[in-house]
């Protein structure tokens, strides 16, 4: 089973820019989460790249409703010995703060 963080502790790590995020949802998808700790894969595009998902910092791995994201963290876990990954429970969906 993956960590988890809620609604909550995303905003709050979103805010102050201390975690990584990985963003698998499609460039259209909102609310955007942006900025320069965000690095957004489409969950299409995951296996071909690897390289530029970090693996020595915790990493938030989003979606829209959590779906995504999980398998997205049970893929890297048991195909690339990822380590570092941190799921949004429930997913993004639900976050009004950011820009819609």
């Amino acid at each position: 089973m993956a960590r988890e963080i809620t609604l909550t502790q995303f905003i709050n790590i979103y805010e102050n820019g201390d975690l990584r995020i990985l963003d698998v949802r499609e460039a259209w998808e909102t609310p955007l989460v942006d900025g320069k700790n965000v690095l957004k894969i489409p969950v299409n595009q995951i296996p071909q790249s690897l390289d530029r998902i970090p693996r020595t910092e915790d990493l938030v791995v989003i979606c829209q409703h959590a779906v995504r994201s999980t398998n997205v963290i049970q893929y890297l876990k048991s195909q690339h010995n990822f380590t570092n990954l941190i799921n949004l429970s429930g997913g993004i969906s639900t976050y009004h703060g950011g820009r819609s």
